[in-house]
């Protein structure tokens, strides 16, 4: 009796043991990398017998671009080739709440967790979305807990904490969070800017200031925090700044705007498009990414719109004026002689045709292109500008002069420095 005693006494500590082993959250678990290396035209091109990895890339790839539709399209043929594997399942998730199915969203991120308890990123994923229901207050802050526990030196599952906290007029306790986040990670944006809004709460100018300013330094495109900072510079007297940041938030309004109408246009649209006008979306598309300095996204826009049209001389000419921006005037000089001879009147891509023979020697051939463009527009400065190095190059200084000092006598009467 007394050795079976002992022998449950030992079974009992070690179940005890055992549960309370396995109360530990569970590993975190990392979703694995992403990292793409073909464009999405080659990707879209080899979709048809796709394995897994495939599918993750081109899914991935629409998301960066806001195809949302098609990326959950992608992702949904994923979850059903893999079905047990928690990545999918994410990701399909991510698909669905930006499609606003978030029913959907919700089941999915629950399955990924089902998949991979240490999944964090499902838990903050299913605490924003929680937020969003009037009743879903407390699960939201229990989900973005259980994913705290998992990895307490996350920036961004402090962010989601704080928005959380922030969203429902917390703001001690959004303070705290959100300072934590932004001591992780200064470089935490959105930490940054609903900080900020703290502070605005608050009125305290000077504290919001700064962390607009900090919101801004992590990520230059933050549209919000332009408008925000430039009322706020203003109410403290500082006009001029305030002025400039609210001319910098319009800006980006505008091409916010114009982004999101051609994206719908494109890839939202339950109307299928006449070829004339999808080539026209990609084209003007590209112009919002050019302008934005985003030459890559530019390049693949125009690419596309050529894909439709061959024809589309102006998309020809951006794609050789985005290789020029890099230097690249090799690959620039083919799309600029495509520009010219499929619109020999293009005279702005007869100069930059010409710029780029200038760059790379060919000062002949730069100096017809040159006089092409200025035939079609004889007051393109920048056209006489280069015909006159183009001459000068060539030995025939006195010619050169002569177009250089036409260019400066156009710039003066046009008031250009």
């Amino acid at each position: 009796m007394v050795k079976y005693l002992q022998w449950s006494t030992v079974g009992v500590s070690l179940c005890f043991f055992m549960l309370w082993a396995g109360c530990g959250p569970p590993e975190r678990y990392h979703l694995r990398p992403i990292i793409p290396s073909e464009s999405l035209e080659e990707y879209e091109r080899g979709v048809a017998g796709a394995d897994p990895q495939h599918l993750y890339e081109l899914g991935w790839l629409y998301l960066q671009k806001g195809r949302t539709r098609a990326a959950k399209a992608v992702f949904t043929r994923l979850v059903e080739r893999v079905p047990d594997e928690a990545d999918a399942h994410f990701y399909l998730g991510v698909a669905q709440a930006k499609e606003h199915e978030k029913t959907q969203a919700i089941l999915s991120f629950r399955h990924a967790l089902d998949l991979r308890p240490g999944l964090a990123d499902a838990h903050w994923a299913l605490a924003l979305l929680y937020n969003e229901r009037g009743d879903g207050y407390q699960d939201a802050l229990s989900a973005a807990e259980e994913g705290l526990k998992l990895d307490r030196a996350s920036a961004y599952g402090h962010f989601v904490s704080g928005f959380i906290f922030c969203s429902r007029g917390e703001n001690e306790r959004a303070e705290q969070v959100l300072l934590k986040a932004t001591e992780l990670d200064p470089q935490q944006a959105h930490a940054q800017y609903y900080l900020a809004l703290v502070y605005l709460r608050r009125q305290d100018d000077e504290k919001a200031i700064v962390a607009m300013e900090h919101t801004l330094e992590a990520d230059p495109s933050y549209t919000e925090a332009y408008y925000s900072l430039g009322t706020l510079y203003a109410r403290t007297g500082r006009i001029e700044d305030g002025q400039r940041m609210i001319d910098f938030f319009q800006q980006l309004s505008g091409m916010d705007m114009e982004e999101d109408h051609y994206h719908r246009q494109l890839y939202r649209s339950t109307q299928p498009l006449l070829p004339q006008q999808q080539a026209a979306g990609h084209f003007n598309l590209g112009l919002v990414y050019l302008k934005r300095g985003e030459l890559d996204r530019a390049r693949r826009q125009f690419q596309s719109a050529l894909s439709v049209d061959s024809t589309y001389a102006e998309a020809q000419h951006n794609i050789g004026v985005i290789y020029a921006l890099k230097g690249k005037h090799e690959e620039a000089l083919a799309y600029f002689i495509s520009a010219v001879s499929i619109k020999p009147s293009y005279a702005l891509a007869h100069k930059n045709l010409g710029n780029s023979l200038l760059v790379q020697g060919a000062y002949q051939r730069a100096e017809e292109s040159f006089r092409r463009a200025l035939a079609l527009d004889g007051d393109m400065i920048e056209g006489l500008n280069g015909l006159g190095t183009a001459l000068i190059q060539q030995g025939r200084i006195e010619e050169g002069r002569v177009s250089r000092d036409r260019a400066v006598e156009l710039a003066a009467k046009k008031g250009s420095p």
